[in-house]
């Protein structure tokens, strides 16, 4: 049976997140459509939290459309201060109907930063207005990568996406536009592209196309999906089941220090590539732009923490004064300038330990020549 179309007219589209993504350092996300034609046998979007669906393979044979998607993105940005919104959905239907392309001309005209993480090559249709929008403000376009094979095995796994070699040359035009690129690998699955030789082809393949950033990210399993991903393991990798239900147990994630150890080797690999592993995100001018460098710095602080498998407390209290900073209406320099060690002690979660690393993040940048306040 073929993929089923329903149109309709939400009454809303935009999503505020409450704190900015750590990793794609977004804080609104519009997504014109519902459910997905390319079907990826991994994709989160079929657990119970995140699909809107009943059954978990129809997210991949029913999509909705949002008609009214670009109307509504420019009512409900009008209406929000300027920051990161993640936009376009390039699946077979949006040859036909152009919504992300609208959509993409309303961040133009408002001139809000945007980010598109994508799987096709048809993102490249649109490439005059994402480097208009990168002149303007910002934008950035990553690509999901697995591997750098189209083989029968990545064609399990991603039934109707794109080639990957389709990806990588669509990534080679956007960064010889100038235009801030990269690539998510995600997820690695376990057991059969976490080894060393995928790990760096991959890597490799994003430096040679122009990717400035690799980020590396696990696989998650949980109710409905859990179960979709392990029918697929059973039809083609039955061994890998037990080693699965080891690494994973009843937890989202895989085990911490598997986790880790590939994070790690990734870090490593665009070190040596000349990458970097995060994504840099974007800094909009003006005096709170301080606020959102240290902030950057501490999320960055995290991941680095949560690849060493560190205690969650002190994970914690970096997120959580990252956030701090981020919701912060008064210049952290000013503060520091005013009423020093103090002033930063007496922000929500900021201690001794952690007014002591943003003073010197605040002295680093000062040196660096940008400036503060």
């Amino acid at each position: 049976m073929g993929v089923q179309y329903k149109a309709y007219k939400p009454k809303r589209i935009l999503n505020v997140h409450k704190h900015a993504d750590s990793w794609f350092w977004d804080k609104y996300s519009a997504h014109q459509y519902v459910g997905c034609e390319y079907g990826c046998e991994y994709c989160y979007n079929r657990e119970k939290k995140y699909s809107p669906f009943n059954k978990p393979d129809d997210y991949s044979k029913i999509v909705k459309i949002k008609e009214n998607a670009p109307e509504l993105l420019r009512k409900e940005l009008s209406r929000v201060p300027k920051d990161v919104v993640v936009v376009g959905d390039y699946q077979p239907i949006e040859e036909k109907t152009k919504l992300s392309r609208k959509m993409l001309e309303v961040c133009l005209d408002l001139e809000f930063p945007v980010f598109i993480l994508e799987k096709s090559p048809l993102v490249l249709r649109d490439i005059d207005l994402i480097e208009k929008i990168s002149k303007k403000c910002w934008a950035c376009v990553m690509f999901s990568i697995i591997t750098t094979k189209d083989n029968k095995i990545r064609q399990l796994f991603e039934p109707r996406a794109p080639s990957t070699s389709s990806r990588f040359k669509a990534l080679k035009e956007f960064s010889d536009r100038g235009i801030l690129s990269g690539v998510a690998f995600m997820p690695i699955l376990p057991f059969i592209y976490d080894d060393d030789d995928n790990l760096e082809a991959v890597v490799k393949a994003t430096a040679e196309h122009g990717g400035k950033f690799v980020l590396a990210g696990g696989l998650t399993l949980a109710s409905t999906q859990k179960e979709w991903y392990f029918k697929v393991l059973a039809k083609r990798f039955p061994e890998l089941i037990p080693k699965y239900q080891t690494l994973y147990g009843d937890n989202y994630g895989p085990e911490c220090n598997y986790a880790g150890e590939i994070g790690k080797k990734v870090s490593r690999l665009c070190w040596k590539y000349g990458i970097k592993d995060r994504m840099p995100r974007y800094i909009p001018e003006g005096r709170l732009a301080v606020n959102k460098q240290i902030s950057e710095r501490l999320q960055n602080r995290v991941y680095r923490m949560e690849l060493d498998c560190a205690s969650q407390y002190r994970i914690w209290a970096y997120r959580k004064a990252a956030w701090t900073l981020e919701e912060l209406t008064e210049s952290v320099a000013e503060i520091y300038a005013k009423k020093g060690r103090e002033g930063l002690e007496s922000l929500k979660g900021v201690g001794k330990s952690l007014a002591n690393d943003i003073e010197q993040q605040l002295q680093e940048i000062s040196k660096s020549g940008e400036r503060v306040f």
